[in-house]
């Protein structure tokens, strides 16, 4: 079994009950479809009274989509692949319906809806599931984002980029953390030894591997090594995750 946890700046983070992880970046590709959104804002601005498009505004929605879409399916194939080699059958991902408004920002939220289409994808994972025979099932994930799986602290927890730092001295990546306590909330077991995360990228052609300091990219999608996804640190500061 394997959760997700489906977010912003990562789009996709990953923990299998066997202890691998995979984390999936979306900067770049939202960079990107930031820089297009201004550009479509800007021609905008400077068309006549009582018109509202162009054929070149329309020719760059549609490259926006475009781009977004490719993306997307690239990633839901890459990871299902993954999952469906690791002899996964069953996927949980977060619901959430009603949520993204109540506890995400503003920003968040504009990112989520306007830039990865939440609900699209989710439904892309699901088609995509559904080819290699993996059910996907949608879950309550409340608060795993913000609970310390140490001492079960979520008010006074702190989020600082990809880092959740708790007053108990538990530091973690964030969105990796999340999708491992969300696994755990929903098997009911204990994931063991975190594998060495493995981290992608998007290039605009395919997924990939970013591998670890004297690591191939291949060595680091193949040669998991065992290490802690989490640990105590002395104050909140993001130390230990360059291991990503």
């Amino acid at each position: 079994m394997t959760a997700l946890d489906v977010g912003v700046n990562n789009l996709v983070a990953c923990t299998t009950e066997t202890g691998q992880q995979f984390l999936y970046s979306g900067t770049d590709s939202y960079e990107q479809f930031r820089e297009t959104t201004m550009r479509i804002a800007e021609l905008q601005s400077k068309l006549p009274a009582g018109k509202y498009s162009s054929e070149q505004i329309r020719r760059l929605y549609r490259k926006r989509t475009r781009r977004r879409d490719h993306a997307m399916n690239a990633l839901a194939r890459d990871l299902f692949e993954w999952l469906a080699e690791l002899g996964v059958s069953v996927v949980y991902v977060g619901d959430l319906t009603g949520v993204l408004e109540t506890h995400w920002s503003v920003e968040a939220n504009a990112k989520t809806h306007n830039f990865w289409a939440h609900r699209r994808f989710i439904d892309r994972l699901e088609d995509t599931a559904e080819e290699y025979g993996i059910t996907v099932e949608e879950c309550d994930e409340s608060w795993t984002s913000q609970e310390c799986p140490e001492c079960g602290e979520r008010e006074k927890t702190i989020r600082h980029g990809d880092s959740l730092w708790c007053p108990c001295g538990f530091e973690a990546h964030a969105d990796l953390d999340a999708s491992r306590l969300f696994l755990e909330t929903e098997t009911g077991t204990e994931v063991g030894p975190m594998a060495r995360p493995v981290r992608f990228e998007w290039d605009d052609h395919e997924w990939s591997a970013i591998s670890h300091a004297h690591d191939s990219p291949k060595e680091s999608r193949t040669n998991l090594q065992v290490a802690s996804v989490g640990g105590r640190t002395d104050r909140p500061q993001a130390r230990g995750i360059s291991s990503l």
